[in-house]
């Protein structure tokens, strides 16, 4: 039977898959620093990387926390910028599990600490001597089904759970049978502060050199296929002369693609592609914005149900008007009280909710206070204030 109770000593372990993962990989670094911070005693255990990309010399100011845990860089074969397909991350995983079980022999700390980690990958072979395990499930991968040995087994040898929205902790439940007193259901956190400034828009716009005479309604975040950001090509033809949509974010090779679709489709005058910003940045861009948009698609079930999207806490907590895609995931974190929902992958549907926001400017007064009061709810804080107690309650 696990006993959490009065825990002092937390091993992470995690693949870290960046910088192509950092948000994740951000995730974990202000996880274990909030844990630091209530007196547990927090080692985070990485695979030694030999891709130079990934060696940076100091990831506490690479991801601005804390020096206030210990990261261990184990050995592993990093054969992935050498080997094409998934081979090379399977031998990658493979030997940093065995580094992680040998050293927690050597340590003795198989029956002494609590293991924490994002998902199955870093624990395998572990999970074969039964440690205290703790396992957060942030998507419902497809392998994840109650036929599948493999997953079935090893979610057996876990003694507790953290599902980041009540869907995902549902299908825990009724797949394998998990009882809801080994499940958290825990929402993403944001750093709140970092986003709830309250600066002038015509002084941020002169800062990041954006236009004062036009109407910014902005995306920031990922370009990946399920955010969805595919129907500002059209919904951007629906805007008035002196709207522009500026979509900031994505990896080189996302940005270039969707340039290049920006020009082919003519919308290069209504839709300004101006790429990844330094984190730090991020809120003086909502801040300049004059709505926000998250369009997540409802052709993916990672959006449709698995999303506890940061980003939106982001945009809740900048105090600007919010427009959100109409789906499960979104509904269990806002409401009509706080946002303008609109049917997902409808361009015509998104420009209206637009349109809303900017015309009815009384009710966004109304919104964006009642966003930035629930956004509180999804602070670091609370966040581990709610995981530690749900342990030592075990």
């Amino acid at each position: 039977m696990f006993s959490g109770r009065n825990f002092n000593s937390l091993i992470y372990i995690s693949l870290m898959r960046f910088p192509s993962e950092k948000i994740q990989s951000g995730i974990v670094m202000r996880s274990c620093e909030k844990f630091a911070e209530r007196g547990i005693g927090v080692e985070l255990w990485i695979p030694r990387r030999l891709n130079e990309k990934f060696e940076y010399s100091d990831l506490f100011s690479w991801y601005r926390v804390k020096k206030n845990f210990v990261i261990r860089k184990l050995p592993a074969i990093d054969l992935v910028p050498l080997v094409r397909g998934g081979l090379g991350f399977l031998i990658l995983t493979f030997t940093f599990n065995l580094s992680v079980l040998f050293y927690a022999l050597a340590r003795g700390l198989l029956k002494r600490a609590l293991f924490y980690t994002h998902g199955p990958a870093g624990v395998i072979i572990l999970a074969v001597f039964r440690p205290r395990l703790f396992m957060e499930i942030h998507e419902l991968n497809r392998r994840f089904k109650r036929d599948n040995f493999f997953i079935k087994w090893i979610f057996s040898r876990v003694s507790l759970f953290l599902a980041t929205n009540q869907f995902k902790t549902d299908f825990l439940h009724k797949e394998f049978g998990i009882p809801y007193q080994r499940l958290l259901r825990q929402q993403n956190a944001v750093d709140v502060g970092m986003f709830a400034i309250d600066l002038d828009r015509e002084d941020v716009r002169k800062k990041l050199d954006l236009p004062q005479d036009k109407t910014i309604i902005l995306y920031a975040g990922q370009l990946t296929d399920w955010k969805g950001v595919d129907i500002f090509f059209e919904a951007s033809k629906l805007l008035a002369r002196n709207e522009v949509i500026y979509v900031a974010g994505g990896t080189d090779e996302d940005i270039g693609n969707y340039k290049r679709k920006a020009q082919s489709v003519k919308c290069e005058d209504k839709l300004a592609i101006v790429g990844r910003k330094p984190h730090e940045e991020v809120p003086l861009w909502l801040r300049a914005a004059d709505v926000l948009v998250l369009p997540h698609t409802a052709k993916f079930d990672i959006a449709k149900f698995d999303a506890s999207p940061v980003k939106l806490f982001e945009y809740m907590a900048s105090g600007r008007p919010v427009v959100v895609s109409d789906l499960p995931s979104m509904r269990e974190i806002v409401d009509e009280s706080m946002v303008w929902f609109f049917e997902p992958d409808n361009p015509q549907s998104l420009a209206d909710a637009m349109h809303r926001a900017l015309l009815q400017k009384k009710e966004a007064g109304l919104k964006i206070n009642k966003a930035r009061e629930e956004v509180g709810r999804y602070s670091w804080d609370r966040w581990a204030d709610n995981v530690v107690a749900f342990i030592n309650n075990q």
